[in-house]
Parts: C-alpha cells; sequence; structure tokens
C-alpha cells in the first residue's frame, strides 16, 4: 500500500491517515481517508471501545478546495461495539459534524465567504445550491449569537 503522510499532512485534519486519491480532470480531487484513532468514546456509558463492530459504507464530503480543485473526501465511519454496555455506536470524528455532506471547516469557509459576499455568487462558484449556502449561513450564525442565558 502506498503512503500518502505527506498529503495526509497537507490535508490537515486530526488522526486521519489517506488511503488513496484521485485527480479527476481539472476541477476535483477524491481523496479516501479512514480514521487513525484506535479506540472512540461510547456516547452511552463514557467508556472507550477498541472493538470495531463493523464499517459503514463510504460517503463523500466536502473539504476545502486542494490544489485549485474540490477537494472531496470519501470516508466510512467504523461501527464500534461497547464491552461496558453492549451497545453499538458509530465513531464520531471533530471534523465532521454527523448528518451533513461537507466538514467544519468547509461550513466555516462558507460561512466567512456568505458574511462578505452574496449568497448566489458563492453557490454558483462553489456548485452549491442557494439554499446550502443559505443554511450553512445561518447554522453558522447561530453558533456565533450569545445564548439568552448569558446576556446581561
Amino acid at each position: 500500500m502506498a503512503d500518502y503522510q505527506m498529503l495526509g499532512d497537507l490535508l490537515g485534519l486530526p488522526n486521519v491517515s489517506v488511503l488513496n486519491y484521485q485527480i479527476m480532470g481539472n476541477a476535483r480531487i477524491e481523496v479516501q481517508i479512514s480514521s487513525s484513532l484506535e479506540a472512540a468514546l461510547c456516547p452511552d456509558c463514557q467508556q472507550l471501545s477498541t472493538q470495531v463492530h463493523d464499517t459503514a459504507e463510504a460517503q463523500t464530503l466536502r473539504d476545502l478546495p486542494m490544489w485549485d480543485r474540490q477537494c472531496w473526501l470519501r470516508y466510512a465511519p467504523r461501527r464500534f461495539a461497547c464491552p461496558h454496555c453492549g451497545r453499538t455506536f458509530v465513531e464520531r470524528v471533530s471534523w465532521r459534524t454527523p448528518g451533513l455532506a461537507y466538514t467544519v471547516r468547509y461550513a466555516q469557509h462558507i460561512y466567512e465567504r456568505a458574511r462578505h459576499q452574496d449568497i448566489a455568487q458563492i453557490a454558483q462558484a462553489e456548485g452549491l445550491s442557494q439554499d446550502t449556502v443559505r443554511a450553512i449561513f445561518e447554522q453558522g450564525a447561530k453558533k456565533r449569537l450569545p445564548s439568552a442565558a448569558t446576556r446581561s
């Protein structure tokens, strides 16, 4: 198997190993990654598990551009079995919000652009729908607002 450590370093995601990559024309690169963590924290009992139960089907996630190309990550989350409480659970990674088709840092990138640019322009430049850009912007804005409990 090829060693893609340099590409992993350039990618800069924590606890990730690059398995493979493919440059697809002038506009896109796909990078196949996996978690390099040996254990995951059970969300039910808060105990560490090293027992991989299975691996989910690979998902394609949008990430920051690389080499002037759209970067897409192919990632197959692992499911762990907890030896303490018997539950199975999907590993959580810091660079992804479950259920979203893009990385946390890509969402931050879109949010920052939307603070200063027109949503339609961003959507066209990024190949996203205006609804997606708007949703990312609104979610980012909610995170920036202080909660009512902390207001004076």
